[in-house]
């Protein structure tokens, strides 16, 4: 299993995966919803800085996969924003929904903090979950991730507990 650039061999895999999450009504993580070379040009604008949605940051994605099928993805952000301190951090990542509870989201966590000490100028990370995801607590704590605190935020109108960690890179 590896951490690559979007990869047309994957894309209906990744597509699958996306269609999954709205079956299921999931919303932890919001696959990209778009052709494979559009997409492929955003993500690339996205990790020059280029053509971002007003209060984005320059992010790198990256797909993880194996030899046959993309099984997650991962979004590392470059910089953070008073908004992104608060909830999402420096990264996001969503996993397959049928490779859950396989030790996936622990090992692409893994390997992005070997990308990010070796591609960005970052000495920490914060990542930030619901209270209750009790999959990526786990992800992030099997990580090295330290809880700084739990703070309340609202989403879609609702107050919800957000865990903060911190990961030395």
């Amino acid at each position: 299993m590896k951490l690559i650039k979007p990869d047309k061999k994957y894309a209906e895999s990744y597509y699958r995966a996306a269609e999954i999450y709205k079956e299921k009504n999931i919303k932890l993580y919001e696959f990209f919803d778009m052709p494979f070379e559009q997409m492929a040009k955003y993500t690339e604008d996205m990790e020059k800085g280029k053509n971002l949605p007003n209060g984005w940051v320059p992010a790198t994605c990256l797909w993880f996969v194996d030899e046959q099928e993309f099984l997650g993805e991962i979004s590392i952000r470059h910089e953070l924003t008073e908004n992104l301190e608060r909830l999402g951090g420096h990264v996001g990542y969503g996993v397959r929904y049928d490779k859950w509870g396989q030790g996936i989201g622990t090992e692409m966590l893994r390997q992005a903090i070997l990308y990010i000490r070796k591609n960005l100028p970052l000495k920490k990370i914060l990542l930030t979950c619901k209270d209750d995801n009790y999959g990526s607590i786990a992800v992030i704590e099997k990580n090295g991730g330290v809880m700084q605190d739990k703070i309340e935020n609202v989403v879609d109108g609702k107050k919800r507990l957000t865990r903060r960690y911190w990961i030395e890179i």
